[in-house]
């Protein structure tokens, strides 16, 4: 696929079969992403939460997946109290003070919470730079 397929495709939100994506389709690619993303810096659930909520932002359809989840009854009854307020009417205010965000283009970094890995041939070059300083150290003949 040439490279403006696939900017276009990345940009209106397509796959690579050029059809629309639905916000859950969104939701599931980008918790794959996520968790992909997180598992190897072993992060925890609050930091892959935050970068979902970063992902739905930069999408613009976190207020889609709001209405995803709060439709899907078996879900909400499952994870949330009975007094809490996805499980209340009250959901749909806060989809719409959510909807409110789709005027700004948000291009937030879902990674920036995950320290960076320093190259790997550093850290050899520091493990050998440690090693020979304790040897030198070390190996005197007192």
């Amino acid at each position: 696929m040439p490279m403006v397929s696939i900017m276009l495709c990345l940009f209106f939100r397509l796959d690579e079969d050029g059809k629309v994506l639905m916000p859950e389709e969104v939701l599931y690619r980008a918790v794959q992403s996520v968790n992909m993303s997180h598992d190897a810096a072993h992060a925890q659930m609050d930091v892959k939460f935050r970068s979902l909520i970063c992902c739905g932002l930069n999408e613009q359809v976190l207020h889609l997946w709001l209405e995803t989840l709060c439709s899907c009854q078996d879900i909400v009854e499952k994870w949330y109290h009975p007094w809490s307020f996805l499980r209340s009417p009250g959901w749909v205010q806060i989809k719409c003070e959510l909807r409110v965000l789709t005027q700004f283009a948000f291009r937030l970094n879902v990674l920036h919470e995950i320290p960076k890995r320093k190259s790997v041939q550093r850290e050899v070059l520091e493990s050998v730079r440690d090693m020979l300083i304790k040897h030198y150290l070390y190996s005197w003949d007192l």
